[in-house]
């Protein structure tokens, strides 16, 4: 296992702007939440995760059904289990199957995207129930405040959802209490996936344009996803959405996953060239990973637009996607974004599924070829993001 040493002042993070709020909680947090709430669990994710169903319960292939991404979710009726009535043998084993595996070190095993998706899977049933959102971001924000970090920003897609307002205004008020309890800003943007189909992604844009004139706190889009399609499937879309609020004078904050995967190289490039036909003003333009597909090109683009790129480190690890001539995990992309000029930042992508934090994160860098230079340039980048984020959207400061 990793060891991890404390880090100065100087290196630690103060931001998280790159994570997701169904993997940003700890599996052990989400368990007590659950059982607080005694909550039941779906049999059908007891299955996906390995776990022995108690006796008398029987499931059939239609009980699981997947939703758009891979996830897995009980279909409607399936059978449920209350939480209080499992073994802790099951109750551990729910726990880990909530984590990414360690990689093993020759690379073998199951696609470890697979993997990351049987692990959303199973944490969704009590990592998206709204009785237990309060919690959540009070847990979210705790391990934040342990970190020294003081803004985050959680990805999430049920503000896009027949359910969205309710669960905006529940979002709301535990945010605001957060800050109040721990003095940790949180801040959602909308998650809509890469590969939904170009009618459903525009319908997506215009409801969180209805949604975010009323709630302050929702400060933009995340396009995410399995990396397995181009950016040009769905950035025309995202673009003139982009640009209209950018005539009209209303701030968003526009995330795409690019460069995560080797699977399309120009990725980044589209994104990059979307946000400058956008016309987005710097640091509302982002860019998640950029770890492959980014040359001297991108680089000159990125810093004309004022692009903000997000590395994380500990996922790019945990997935298998390492580049450049040391295979590194991002540290040594950072540094040389740094040394380019290139707004960098570094985040958890969700430090409950990965096991890492904030801090980790700063010392996988320091390891990974970054240096105590390019650490202060990444808390300046930090500080303006900050900077930005209070100018834009001034109910949040």
């Amino acid at each position: 296992m990793e060891q991890f040493t404390s880090l100065s002042p100087a290196t630690a993070l103060k931001t998280d702007i790159h994570t997701h709020l169904t993997g940003a909680p700890r599996s052990a947090e989400l368990i007590r939440l659950g059982l607080l709430h005694d909550l039941p669990y779906p049999a059908a994710m007891l299955r996906l995760a390995g776990i022995p169903l108690p006796d008398g319960i029987r499931l059939v292939e239609e009980d699981t059904r997947i939703l758009p991404g891979g996830i897995a979710a009980p279909a409607r009726g399936s059978p449920m289990i209350p939480l209080r009535s499992l073994p802790p043998r099951s109750l551990a084993l729910l726990e880990a199957a909530m984590e990414m595996p360690r990689r093993p070190a020759d690379g073998s095993g199951p696609d470890p995207f697979l993997l990351l998706e049987r692990a959303y899977s199973v944490r969704r049933p009590l990592g998206a129930h709204p009785a237990l959102l309060a919690g959540i971001l009070e847990s979210v924000a705790a391990d934040a405040r342990q970190d020294g970090v003081r803004h985050i920003e959680l990805s999430a897609s049920a503000p896009l959802t027949e359910d969205g307002e309710a669960w905006m205004q529940a979002a709301e008020r535990a945010a605001r209490a957060t800050l109040a309890s721990q003095g940790v800003r949180i801040l959602f943007l909308a998650t809509v996936n890469r590969h939904a189909p170009p009618e459903a992604i525009t319908r997506a844009l215009a409801r969180l344009d209805e949604m975010m004139a009323g709630h302050p706190l929702l400060a933009g889009l995340d396009i995410a996803g399995h990396e397995t399609n181009p950016t040009g499937d769905f950035m025309p879309a995202v673009a003139a959405w982009a640009a209209t609020r950018v005539r009209q004078g209303l701030p968003a904050i526009v995330r795409v996953h690019a460069g995560e995967t080797p699977c399309h190289p120009g990725n980044v490039r589209m994104a990059l060239e979307g946000f400058r036909e956008a016309g987005l003003p710097p640091g509302m333009g982002r860019i998640g990973h950029a770890l492959y597909g980014v040359g001297r090109r991108e680089v000159a683009l990125a810093r004309e637009i004022g692009a903000v790129v997000e590395m994380g480190i500990g996922s790019n690890r945990a997935l298998g996607y390492r580049s450049g001539p040391g295979r590194s995990g991002g540290g040594g992309r950072l540094a040389r974004l740094i040394s380019a000029g290139v707004p960098t930042v570094l985040g958890t992508d969700g430090h409950g599924i990965y096991g890492t934090s904030p801090a980790r994160e700063a010392v996988r860098a320091l390891r990974d070829g970054a240096s105590a230079a390019v650490m202060a340039e990444v808390a300046r980048h930090e500080a303006d993001h900050l900077r930005r984020v209070a100018a834009a959207f001034p109910a949040v400061a």
